[in-house]
């Protein structure tokens, strides 16, 4: 199967795989240089990776860069074994550049000292949130990058997409709680509020960046998709490669009166270029309709838990009473 995996990825056009992976690339040199120039220097943790050589090197004295080096290949492992191919090999390239190149930057002399100079102790904390500020516009816009080339930086995230898979726990408040957790042990560990309460601005620049960089401001996005031949394999394809369910819908032409089958599918944003490089492989005069959503529960989304309906009301009855 994971012989099968690759040779799919190479029978796409070289032009769309040359544009994805120059993405990917880009991205995670832009992600290594915000986290290697601003905020290791400045010892910001912002979760993540990053937080995790912070900690590393803050307990053990171990050079925070390889740190990120071994605990990425180890993520990586993890995810081959609990996820499989089809989702690993999204952080395969990252996997490589990502680690390489921050290390690269962490060591050469030139860039090394400079930052250091600039960022490190002794700093004031002026210049410690400057550094937080850039460190979460590079790592954001590297991992939007990232997205849109169908790839994945991997990382604390692939604990996160096991957790989701096996125990059904919801991803956005996975995905906080263990970057907060990371955050609270490096408190412990630093003992600097100042450099926490920095490290906790920077991530939410890199959120911000990363939502306005990406396709739209939502985490699940809504697909529909019309081909006038082809919408059986498009299915096929969102059912089996994507792994995402789909509602097909009967529909009729304005003009011509023509019936065609809609196939509509919820999707996460990571998936996004995988989703239209599928579809244009399959049928370039396919039309697709793809929107933000705002709530998405239940399947692989976020639990569908009960919402007390006394809010509901209350809201109502605040908005009848401003009318």
């Amino acid at each position: 199967m994971a012989k099968q995996r690759i040779k799919d990825i190479f029978k796409e056009d070289w032009r769309t795989l040359l544009k994805n992976y120059s993405l990917i690339v880009v991205g995670s040199i832009l992600l290594a240089f915000g986290t290697g120039v601003f905020l290791l220097p400045a010892t910001l943790n912002t979760g993540g990776l990053s937080g995790v050589g912070i900690i590393g090197e803050g307990l053990f004295g171990f050079d925070a860069d390889l740190v990120v080096l071994v605990m990425t290949w180890a993520f990586f492992f993890i995810s081959l074994l609990f996820l499989g191919w089809r989702f690993t090999i999204k952080s395969l390239v990252s996997s490589f550049v990502y680690p390489l190149a921050l290390i690269l930057l962490m060591r050469l002399p030139a860039i090394a000292t400079e930052t250091v100079k600039l960022f490190g102790e002794g700093a004031d904390v002026a210049t410690k949130l400057i550094a937080g500020v850039f460190g979460g516009v590079f790592n954001g816009v590297g991992v939007a990058l990232t997205f849109r080339g169908g790839g994945s930086t991997g990382g604390v995230d692939i604990l996160v997409v096991i957790l989701n898979k096996y125990l059904r726990l919801s991803y956005s408040v996975m995905s906080f709680v263990i970057d907060g957790l990371i955050i609270a042990i490096g408190l412990f560990v630093l003992k600097d509020v100042v450099l926490s309460l920095s490290g906790i601005l920077s991530a939410f620049v890199f959120a911000i960046t990363l939502e306005f960089v990406f396709v739209g401001k939502k985490h699940a996005m809504t697909a529909s998709i019309i081909s006038r031949e082809k919408s059986a394999e498009i299915n096929d394809f969102i059912q089996n490669e994507i792994g995402q369910g789909t509602t097909l819908v009967p529909v009729l032409g304005g003009y011509q009166k023509d019936e065609y089958m809609m196939v509509v599918v919820h999707f996460d944003r990571s998936n996004y270029a995988r989703l239209i490089n599928g579809i244009a492989k399959i049928d370039k005069k396919a039309f697709v309709s793809i929107e933000g959503s705002t709530v998405v529960l239940g399947g692989n989304f976020e639990s569908l838990n009960p919402v007390k309906e006394g809010l509901v009301n209350i809201k109502k009855k605040d908005e009848k009473d401003k009318a």
